[in-house]
C-alpha cells in the first residue's frame, strides 16, 4: 500500500477512534454525575468496555501512524527533499 494513502488512512481510522472516545466518556462522565447526585444507578459496563476498546483502538491506529511517520524521517534522513538531484536534461544532439 502507498504509505501516504496508509498514513491518511491510518489518520482517519485514528479520529475515528478518538471522536467514539470522546462520545463514550461524555455519557460515562454524565453517568457518575447522575449517580453522584443520587438520580441514577451506576455506571454501565458495557459503556466502560466500549470506552476502553475505543482506547485502545486509538493506541493501535496511534502506533500506526508514528511508524509511518518513522519510515518517512528514515527516508528524509538518506536524502532530504530539499537535496534531491533535478533531473539532468542532455542537451548533446
Amino acid at each position: 500500500m502507498n504509505k501516504t494513502l496508509a498514513l491518511l488512512d491510518s489518520l482517519a481510522q485514528l479520529k475515528e477512534a478518538q471522536n467514539c472516545a470522546d462520545a463514550l466518556l461524555s455519557d460515562i462522565v454524565a453517568g457518575a454525575v447522575r449517580a453522584n447526585k443520587g438520580r441514577g444507578g451506576a455506571l454501565d459496563r458495557a459503556t466502560l468496555r466500549a470506552f476502553r476498546s475505543a482506547l485502545q483502538s486509538a493506541s493501535g491506529y496511534s502506533n500506526d501512524v508514528e511508524m509511518i511517520l518513522a519510515e518517512y524521517d528514515s527516508l528524509q534522513t538518506v536524502m532530504p527533499l530539499g537535496q534531491r538531484l533535478a533531473p539532468q536534461i542532455s542537451t548533446n544532439v
